[in-house]
């Protein structure tokens, strides 16, 4: 049933594709979903053919389906020995088998995670719809599932769910884009992988925008409404309590941070206004097992208490073990932080996992344009750390992290965008050594500077051609109808670049506004 509400929130129907990322004003982070793998016979995250060579997965939410603009889909390449293959298929609303039909700003594909649901083997995909109308009730969102199989992902079994679904905890709401992040892994210890789905506007405990998580679980027929659970700030043992804006789940991550063997649940709250001070933004750290409706602890890592950080903290996440530690590190954009006097330059921190989790006050690096090591300079509005990756790069063992910085300037074009590798190592995790700096102006990189490309608005992580190394994927979803890089990376030295787009992967080139690579695996 919709949700009653004393007033009815203030539209906000995006205008243009960075609308559609742009949907929580202030910071406009495109989603990171952060995957940890099933165990068992379950298939690595993106391999829908399980065929052991990841299929590449792009987000295309501006795409114009059957005459409705901005209806959305999502373009999916097989995996092959050189990498993606040089054909695709897209999946939307008009495609075989998935629910409901293609409307005007839907933005099918805003968010995707994957990881093998039910362990059979093939990996399965998670697709968000955030401003998915219900009913009458618009901006409610939905999310789509979709199994793998022998064939693959398309014209396979999609199931679909939203707050009206039955069994399902919450109730529909106007602009409460569910689905709006998500993320995957293991956070109950069956063996089965789990779906995290943020909803950072919904009410909860009367506060608008305080934000919810539901959490899906893993079982050998896959993701049900039954086993699905509602976290907020009023379930136990999960720091603080629902206050408007906090925006609780507007991005999320799963990864082992106290070693103990079970997945942990991150989620950046960045509304979270931090008592005393002007900061806002924390990290909820919601410890595994998850069962029984909450959480076995929670820790909280909040921006007033991480000196140099404070501005949204948590505008972008990626997990990663950086170092050569049992303990998953995480890596947080704070991509609207004050450098010096540029305002938005931005700023990431990582923070390391240990026993007790992750902390504030130790175990904690920060990076920007001002680092020694670290090319360029802080730049108002220029986003560092917008969107985060992680992967092992360089096959040294170690995890890496790619940084997009989504609106920063080469020479004159504003908003040409740019990224950043930066390099883990066994005892020193991340650190400058060897770092590179990617843009569309770097020797060996495809395309051409131009104003409002924003090359670097999102980042991903894949091993787009199953050999084990991990390649850091850019996406540039203003250039033209949107492009994505895979790059080919060791310290100090890029290997190579291959840019595609809509037209390189078997369909036509597609038009401004369709945000092609907007939302990328990780």
């Amino acid at each position: 049933m919709a949700e009653e509400k004393a007033t009815r929130p203030t539209r906000r129907r995006p205008k243009a594709w960075h609308a559609a990322v742009a949907l929580l004003v202030c910071v406009g982070a495109a989603t990171t979903a952060a995957l940890v793998a099933g165990s068992g016979g379950a298939a690595a995250p993106y391999d829908f053919n399980g065929d052991g060579k990841p299929d590449l997965t792009v987000g295309v939410p501006g795409n114009n389906v059957g005459g409705d603009a901005r209806a959305g889909s999502v373009v999916i390449a097989g995996g092959t020995a050189t990498g993606p293959a040089s054909t695709a298929v897209r999946i939307d609303q008009a495609s075989p088998g998935v629910p409901g039909e293609p409307e005007v700003d839907d933005h099918f594909g805003q968010s995707v995670a994957s990881c093998d649901f039910d362990s059979n083997g093939y990996a399965d995909l998670a697709v968000s719809s955030p401003l998915e109308a219900i009913g009458t009730t618009e901006g409610a969102g939905l999310l789509t599932v979709h199994y793998g199989g022998s064939g693959g992902i398309y014209n396979s079994t999609t199931e679909s769910f939203d707050e009206d679904t039955a069994n399902y905890p919450g109730a529909v709401g106007w602009d409460e884009i569910f689905a709006y992040s998500l993320a995957a892994g293991d956070v109950n210890g069956d063996g089965y992988c789990d779906l995290a789905v943020g909803q950072p506007l919904d009410h909860a405990g009367g506060a608008s925008n305080a934000g919810t998580i539901k959490l899906m679980f893993g079982t050998s027929t896959g993701l049900n409404a039954a086993d699905t659970i509602q976290i907020d700030q009023s379930t136990a043992n999960v720091p603080g309590v629902p206050e408007a804006e906090d925006r609780f789940g507007e991005q999320l991550a799963v990864a082992d941070v106290n070693g103990d063997g079970v997945g942990d649940l991150i989620s950046a709250t960045i509304g979270e206004q931090i008592s005393g001070s002007s900061d806002r933004g924390s990290l909820h750290i919601l410890y595994g097992p998850i069962k029984s409706g909450a959480p076995a602890s929670g820790g909280y890592v909040d921006s007033g208490n991480v000196t140099g950080i404070g501005e949204f903290a948590g505008s972008a996440l990626a997990v990663g073990h950086f170092n050569d530690d049992e303990y998953a590190d995480v890596a947080v954009g704070v991509s609207d932080q004050q450098v010096g006097t540029k305002g938005a330059a931005g700023r990431l921190a990582v923070l390391y996992g240990g026993s007790q989790g992750l902390s504030a006050t130790s175990r904690v690096k920060l990076f920007d344009q001002d680092s020694p090591g670290i090319a360029g300079g802080p730049e108002s509005e220029d986003h560092f750390a917008g969107s985060l990756a992680a992967g092992d790069f360089d096959g040294d063992g170690t995890d890496d992290l790619v940084v997009g910085m989504r609106s920063e300037a080469i020479g004159s074009a504003t908003g040409s965008g740019a990224s950043m590798i930066l390099f883990g190592n066994a005892t020193g995790g991340i650190t400058t050594k060897g770092a590179l700096w990617i843009d569309q102006d770097t020797a060996g990189v495809p395309g051409t500077v131009a104003t409002a490309d924003h090359f670097g608005w999102t980042v991903g992580a894949l091993d787009t051609d199953g050999n084990g190394r991990v390649e850091p994927l850019v996406g540039a979803p203003g250039n033209a109808a949107g492009t994505v890089t895979i790059l080919k990376v060791r310290p100090g030295t890029l290997e190579s670049a291959t840019a595609l787009a809509e037209g390189d992967l078997g369909f036509s080139a597609g038009s401004d506004g369709d945000a092609f690579g907007i939302a990328l695996a990780h």
